[in-house]
């Protein structure tokens, strides 16, 4: 037997003491969590999910491949894997469906547009929204998109005099190399004289904020693409910091909002308590939101009214005026339409009232909905699921919080919805069908059920009215009379810019 002593080395008697510092009691804990962590997801039941798409690339998976061909990608996966599978894009699982399944999702009670879209891209964080109760689209479709009827003819004189403004007479040829600029001026004004009624419509600073904030949105979120690429809550984090130092802040938008609405409101407000029902109502949106204030609060809350109103900007606005350019395109491209919907318009609209002639513009409605169909996006609509698990027709199931997501490349080559050759452009395949702004398997752009975009009749209003000015007053067409496809970027088809030639018609 050897006598040679052990001698602890400093080293070894630090790591001594640092296992001393940890007490059995945290030393339990952690193991009472860590078995109890384990224990949940053995037991968590089995779900029969759809398909994921194997990838070569951990923590990447699809993203590179869907940022590259996201076409080619879907195409593939669709003719491997059926109406449904699964990606990995963003660090993060989505499910793709198609076709009747995306049907199902839109009927169901168990999907969430609205957080589906705050997952994609989320507004009331970045805004401040999400501190208030309620839901905005809600209130409108409730109570004020069913006496919008009564507004019409102002945003139609509205609409008129902006193209008036800012296309002109052109008695000589105008060539508009970035017409997506005058189109959201174009609808933003148009938008504001609804929203904050005539008193302020006017007002360029009030038209600034609606017609800049949704496109700095825009402008901001494709910046922030690569901290997307590392994780979406890391691009979430980027904008707010960019929007909290920036020119464009939201706070910065609140502030002037409720710096321009104050006056009015009071004025309102003292009014509605010293008339009551004697007291005629202004029939725009700031006066639904002092109402829905004072229900809500019991007092006018700016900071709320100031947040819906940035909410509804970004969601009409934006939208409105993106379809709006690519119609136009898509008239400006394709000459064959011109005489038919030329001829239309004048046959309907002459010595007759505007708003007794927008709902027999058949051949219109038609071309808008062709349009729209065929924009080109690649994954619409994301829906989250909002129950434990939720089954579809064939079997798959999804967990609570997975985001599904339509596949637009199947819903627009669905001949059975469609008709006849249904990826090739036809302006007139609808007409005598049901209109652009009416939901159903065969028009799913807004949505379906009730998921369905409460504002859907007043942005399709507002694109036929534009179109109608814009058709009858000018001559427009590309610069070599064709209609050049876009380029897809991260699924979404992007828009222009496109040159235009204006020319007025004789």
């Amino acid at each position: 037997m050897s006598n040679e002593r052990i001698v602890f080395e400093p080293a070894d008697l630090a790591g001594c003491a640092t296992w001393q510092l940890i007490s059995p009691e945290v030393f339990v804990l952690c193991l009472g969590a860590f078995i109890a962590v384990f224990v949940y997801w053995s037991r968590r039941p089995k779900l029969n999910e759809p398909p994921l798409v194997p990838y070569k690339y951990p923590l990447i998976g699809h993203t590179l491949e869907y940022l590259r061909d996201s076409e080619g990608l879907l195409k593939r996966c669709h003719e491997q894997y059926g109406d449904m599978f699964s990606l990995y894009l963003f660090r993060e699982v989505y499910t793709i469906a198609s076709n009747d399944l995306a049907y199902e999702m839109f009927r169901s009670t168990n999907f969430s547009f609205k957080e589906g879209l705050e997952r994609m891209f989320p507004l009331g964080d970045i805004i401040g929204s999400k501190a208030y109760p309620g839901n905005a689209a809600v209130l409108l479709k409730d109570r004020f998109y069913k006496h919008v009827d009564d507004c019409y003819s102002r945003i139609y004189r509205e609409l008129q005099h902006n193209i008036d403004q800012l296309i002109g007479d052109c008695e000589e040829p105008k060539l508009i190399n970035n017409f997506d600029e005058i189109s959201m001026t174009i609808i933003a004004r148009a938008m504001a004289n609804l929203f904050v009624g005539e008193e302020l419509c006017k007002d360029d600073e009030i038209v600034k904020v609606f017609a800049t904030f949704a496109t700095t949105l825009i402008r901001v979120r494709k910046l922030s693409s690569i901290a997307y690429l590392i994780h979406p809550r890391l691009q979430t984090e980027y904008i707010k910091l960019v929007f909290k130092y920036g020119d464009n802040s939201p706070q910065k938008h609140k502030d002037l909002l409720t710096k321009k609405l104050k006056p009015i409101f009071e004025k309102r407000y003292q009014d509605m308590q010293q008339f009551g029902n004697e007291w005629k109502r202004p029939d725009d949106l700031i006066q639904l939101l002092l109402e829905y204030s004072i229900d809500m609060f019991g007092k006018i809350h700016y900071d709320c009214i100031a947040c819906r109103m940035l909410t509804l900007i970004w969601a009409s606005i934006h939208t409105t005026s993106a379809n709006l350019l690519n119609t136009l395109n898509d008239y400006a491209g394709r000459s064959e339409y011109w005489n038919d919907l030329r001829k239309e318009q004048e046959v309907i609209t002459d010595g007759l009232d505007f708003d007794l002639t927008m709902d027999r513009m058949e051949k219109l409605d038609s071309f808008v909905k062709e349009s729209n169909r065929l924009m080109g996006h690649i994954l619409m609509l994301p829906h989250c699921a909002t129950c434990p698990s939720f089954t579809f027709s064939n079997g798959y199931q999804v967990p609570k919080g997975r985001l599904v997501l339509m596949n637009n490349l199947t819903y627009m080559s669905n001949s059975s919805l469609h008709g006849d050759n249904p990826e090739t452009f036809s302006g007139f395949r609808h007409v005598s069908k049901s209109p652009f702004a009416r939901v159903g398997r065969d028009s799913m752009a807004f949505g379906l059920g009730k998921h369905a975009c409460p504002g859907r009749w007043l942005a399709s209003r507002n694109i036929k009215m534009a179109m109608s000015i814009l058709i009858r007053k000018y001559e427009i067409s590309t610069l070599d009379g064709k209609r050049p496809k876009y380029p897809i970027k991260r699924g979404i088809s992007v828009l222009g810019p496109l040159p235009l030639t204006f020319k007025k018609r004789k």
